[in-house]
């Protein structure tokens, strides 16, 4: 008798692990999904910066505190732009 009970906690304790690796999936994709749409949304609003369409200014403003990190990021990038390596390699003939 104490054999099905043993075969039943191991079950119970192999599907509980199952069931956090599942839901720990699931929050990564939820999670991965989320940047890319705040990426598009930044792409969206701030397109001008790469050369696309820009909405009218009354959106950006109206929607640029919701940007805080994103230009947050440009500003890091545009910074570490300045690098020697990026000057060297941007010298460089492209083929």
């Amino acid at each position: 008798m104490s054999v099905p009970t043993t075969l039943g906690e191991h079950l119970r304790r192999l599907l509980a692990q199952l069931d956090a690796v599942q839901r720990g999936k699931a929050v990564d994709a939820v999670e991965w999904e989320y940047d890319e749409l705040r990426h598009v949304f930044a792409l969206l609003v701030m397109g001008q910066a790469v050369g696309l369409p820009a909405p009218p200014a009354e959106i950006s403003l109206a929607l640029l505190p919701e940007m805080e990190e994103e230009l947050r990021i440009l500003l890091r990038r545009l910074d570490t732009a300045q690098a020697p390596f990026s000057q060297l390699f941007s010298s460089l003939p492209s083929e």
